[in-house]
């Protein structure tokens, strides 16, 4: 009788305890679903407002002054410059770019790296773009080496990879918020120039673009 009597009174003192404790929960619980319900309610108001779409890049030319690779030491000196054209297709969305890198690749080796200026972008806006990148390094690998032989015996065009990187700002009307991380990737296929032959001729390349 006692152990049962103890019991009782253990259930009836901790019982309190426990609604309370439950009631918390639920209270939370009741918080943070209503929180979330409003943030995708507000996302949707805001994408159906303004109906984002991705930017459009565009490689316009590309020169190849200089790509020669030493023999033996694989050493390969280089001098490119390529154009570009980014356009924002939004109408309601302005965009500013800032921390805006480009990055040189060959045969998935990076050559080099250039900072470009930041800049504001417009609705509707298209804004060119101009990076050069000229130096000398070493290929690593027999890979890399024999695809640029092979290239070069093939008319001197060669397959370079050019990549811009950015943190971008969306200004919607008077509000400025924080936006994704564009990544763009141009591959290009660019003819070395002779230096007494005219300017190759270079077929405009659209990029891909992604967050």
């Amino acid at each position: 009788m006692g152990g049962k009597a103890a019991s009782t009174v253990s259930s009836v003192l901790c019982c309190p305890c426990r609604c309370l404790f439950c009631g918390v929960l639920s209270c939370l619980f009741s918080v943070l679903t209503c929180i979330f319900f409003s943030a995708g309610l507000v996302a949707l108001v805001l994408y159906l407002l303004f109906r984002p779409h991705i930017i459009r890049a565009t490689a316009v030319s590309g020169e190849l002054s200089a790509f020669h690779l030493t023999p033996r030491t694989w050493v390969l000196r280089y001098n490119l410059s390529v154009a570009m054209e980014l356009r924002n297709p939004n109408k309601r969305i302005a965009l500013h770019y800032h921390d805006v890198a480009a990055h040189a690749f060959y045969e998935g080796q990076r050559l080099a790296d250039a900072a470009l200026p930041d800049f504001f972008q417009d609705t509707g806006e298209t804004t060119p773009l101009r990076a050069a990148f000229a130096g000398e390094g070493p290929l690593v690998g027999g890979v890399a080496a024999a695809a640029f032989r092979r290239e070069a015996a093939e008319g001197a065009t060669f397959s370079v990879d050019v990549k811009v990187t950015s943190h971008v700002k969306l200004k919607l009307w008077v509000i400025t918020v924080p936006g994704p991380k564009p990544k763009i990737d141009c591959s290009l296929r660019i003819q070395r120039r002779n230096a007494t032959g005219p300017t190759p001729e270079f077929r405009p390349t659209e990029c891909r673009v992604w967050f």
